[in-house]
């Protein structure tokens, strides 16, 4: 039988952009665009369309040493996964690749620069990767490894790399590669729990609810903004900012509640803690985990509850059994994984770190949603993906944007 498959590149040149402007993250464009060079003709670049982050703002808090000048961040979460399963990460020495062989995948925080640079952040910490000896540089091949979209988080920052303080979490709708960032709008969580809201060009943020000031988490879930307040009550924003209840109260006495997308379907994970975190009501904003600077010993999670909304009866429904998924609860960023795809890491578990200001990898725990307990995530056991990344993660390299296009 005559053999009728047809190349990528031979396929009607009408039908290249239609195909790619339905491409939505980045890294599927990118490889869109890797084809050839025919392909990679027919859609601009993604500075072309929406300009490369970090994008300017004003200021959301009062800073006297910063005027008003901030700047929005995107950072993308990947799973990235070694195509050769039976290589290994450096060659450096026996013993280094034996420690770094290849897992089922890895996830990998990345920032890029208008510069072109990517620079690595540990996946659930806002710091940066850093790697001080130079044997280990060298060149990183991105076409040696599959890379998929996980998330994205955002950040606030100035401009002499600090972030902005008093803000616990940013989110910017819509965010696809056909979309001109300027014209998107970010909303953010005050320390405290108030809403603001800006755009590109504005001359300050607008509070959202002058009345209910105990937000704790915002996300993007099926096209809207959503956020949940501290008693559980979900609320949708419109197009007009105002918000709209979306659920009654959970009525959860825990300390703070995170908003979690899992195949399709909203859920509330309500942390506890072992003491109440100090509050002090500053003239604007409330100062959140103060004590963290403090006291001695800063407040540690001692349970977590699940409930998912079941929306069909506007009902919370409590959650005991995530199957094969898994929940990551990061500074920046909550989001959940399907643990086959990670080498190690356990179903039906939420990770997550003590304290919001100290997230390495090392400082990673497991809470068993079964079992109710809480282990440390070791490097070697628990949560390999979460250990300090291997030698190539450590990296601060050059994104050259399909060089391999060019060499067809």
């Amino acid at each position: 039988m005559e053999d009728s498959r047809v190349r990528w590149s031979d396929l009607p040149p009408e039908l290249w952009p239609i195909i790619g402007k339905r491409l939505d993250t980045y890294i599927d464009v990118l490889r869109f665009r890797s084809v050839c060079r025919s392909w990679r003709a027919s859609l601009p670049p993604f500075n072309a369309v929406s300009p490369l982050l970090p994008l300017d703002l004003p200021s959301p808090v009062f800073a006297a040493d910063h005027l008003t000048d901030a700047f929005l961040i995107r950072r993308i979460i990947y799973r990235l996964s070694p195509l050769d399963h039976h290589k290994t990460f450096s060659s450096a020495s026996s013993s280094t690749s034996s420690s770094y062989c290849a897992a089922e995948g890895w996830l990998a925080k990345v920032e890029s620069t208008k510069l072109g640079k990517m620079r690595f952040l540990h996946p659930l910490s806002t710091r940066y990767a850093k790697c001080n000896s130079d044997l280990f540089r060298k060149e990183v091949n991105l076409l040696d490894f599959g890379i998929y979209e996980v998330a994205k988080s955002y950040t606030l920052g100035y401009t002499n790399g600090s972030p902005v303080p008093r803000i616990t979490k940013v989110v910017m709708f819509p965010d696809s590669p056909w979309i001109d960032v300027k014209k998107c709008t970010i909303l953010a969580v005050y320390a405290g729990g108030k809403l603001g809201f800006a755009k590109h060009g504005d001359d300050k943020w607008t509070l959202i609810d002058h009345r209910n000031f105990h937000y704790d988490d915002v996300i993007v879930y099926k096209g809207q903004f959503y956020a949940v307040d501290r008693w559980g009550t979900v609320f949708w924003i419109d197009s007009s900012m105002r918000l709209v209840q979306f659920s009654p109260p959970l009525c959860g006495f825990g300390n703070q509640k995170h908003l979690v997308e899992c195949n399709g379907e909203l859920y509330v994970v309500d942390r506890f803690l072992d003491k109440e975190p100090l509050l002090w009501n500053a003239d604007i904003f409330h100062i959140h985990w103060l004590n963290n600077l403090i006291e001695d010993s800063p407040p540690k999670v001692i349970d977590f509850k699940l409930h998912r909304l079941d929306q069909e009866w506007g009902r919370w429904v409590e959650v005991k059994n995530l199957g094969n998924q898994s929940f990551i609860l990061g500074n920046d960023c909550c989001f959940s994984v399907s643990t086959p795809n990670f080498e190690g890491l356990k179903g039906s578990c939420i990770y997550f770190t003590h304290t919001p200001k100290c997230a390495l990898g090392y400082n990673t725990h497991v809470f068993e949603l079964e079992d109710k307990r809480i282990l440390k995530a070791s490097s070697n056991d628990n949560a390999p993906i979460f250990r300090p990344p291997p030698i190539w993660l450590n990296l601060e390299v050059t994104q050259i944007e399909e060089d391999a296009a060019d060499n067809q």
